[in-house]
């Protein structure tokens, strides 16, 4: 069965509703974001929820929604406060989109349908989707990985990529339980996120699986269909911890940048085995110590960091000094916090 043949998408009846809603009644988990019926606390989670895991996110969402309760609060509030109440989620992009959405809603007010949700800086198809049905009940569809998991083991779909994105979507209109749309989607979501995993799914815990396809099949294992890996971009990164006293020296990220609009100590990229200028210029004539290495990824790029550390007499005027008891305010990149940890512990400090 494919995703060109229509009927492929018909595979949840209305009766299924009872199942599928049944179980997750039973087996959901309790998520704080599941406790509220507010728009705005839902646009939040989802916005967490993207490439990051649920147990990850709950204090950042707790935290957040302390601080900045309402569209408003967070409208208004400066981008280095929101950026280090962030910190540590990684994907800052998202951070500031957030944001740029908030401020669109106070200009424009609270969307209540989807289709209006998709005119907010940030909030794309899954997102408006899951804010219009969960918060405000609209009976429209969403597809995040892993409704897109269980629609292509139920549908026994063989397509990869965009192709059985769009399949999913497709089959996801057409089977949205209008009596409970968004506990029907957030059911389709918890069960690929606890059942129908992406390794070792438990297939008979499955209130669907009488209607699996991969599992009549024996081809459970085999679906979605792989997608062949971005090749790994190898990078090596210089970081030069500059010390003064009780302060470190930091420069903003510029625009354009991974985490643009944060603090980092001087970083520089270099070939593998070559020396940096820029590092020589920042050194003059003192005495640069080595702290060791680490590895890190970003995407798909594999970055070697090399960390030393320098101490001067008098502050650069090129960069921003901060005393070390003030850092946890200062929205840094974890790479950039590891790299410090790594000074400290190298010269006794921590």
């Amino acid at each position: 069965m494919t995703a060109d043949r229509p009927d492929s998408h018909r595979l949840l009846s209305a009766e299924s509703g009872g199942p599928l809603l049944s179980w997750y009644d039973r087996e959901k988990r309790d998520l704080p974001w599941r406790h509220t019926s507010d728009p705005y606390a839902i646009w939040v989670s989802e916005i967490m929820l993207q490439q990051t895991q649920v147990s990850t996110v709950i204090p950042y969402w707790n935290r957040w929604m302390q601080r900045f309760p309402t569209v408003r609060s967070l409208a208004e509030a400066d981008e280095q406060e929101i950026l280090a109440h962030w910190q540590g989620l990684g994907y800052y992009r998202r951070c500031r989109l957030l944001q740029q959405g908030a401020r669109f809603v106070v200009e424009h007010g609270l969307p209540t349908r989807m289709s209006e949700w998709l005119k907010v800086p940030g909030v794309g198809r899954y997102t408006a989707g899951a804010i219009a049905s969960i918060a405000l009940s609209e009976p429209v569809p969403l597809v995040d990985g892993n409704v897109e998991r269980v629609y292509a083991r139920l549908a026994g779909d063989d397509a990869a990529g965009k192709v059985l994105h769009d399949a999913a979507w497709k089959w996801a209109e057409l089977n949205v339980y209008s009596e409970r749309p968004g506990d029907w989607n957030q059911a389709l979501m918890e069960l690929g996120a606890t059942v129908c995993r992406p390794n070792s799914p438990n297939c008979r815990e499955c209130p669907l699986s009488g209607q699996c396809v991969a599992l009549s099949a024996s081809r459970v294992e085999e679906l979605p269909a792989k997608v062949a890996k971005t090749k790994a971009v190898q990078l090596r990164h210089l970081v030069c911890v500059p010390l003064c006293g009780d302060e470190v020296g930091l420069r903003q990220i510029p625009a354009g940048q991974w985490w643009e609009g944060m603090w980092e100590f001087p970083r520089f990229e270099v070939a593998p085995g070559a020396e940096s200028a820029d590092l020589q210029q920042l050194v003059g004539t003192g005495w640069l110590e080595s702290a060791g290495a680490f590895r890190h990824s970003v995407t798909h790029h594999r970055i070697q960091v090399e960390v030393s550390y320098l101490s001067f007499e008098e502050k650069l005027d090129s960069l921003r000094w901060v005393r070390l008891s003030d850092l946890p305010e200062v929205p840094m990149p974890a790479p950039q916090r590891k790299a410090l940890s790594m000074v400290l512990e190298q010269m006794g400090r921590t």
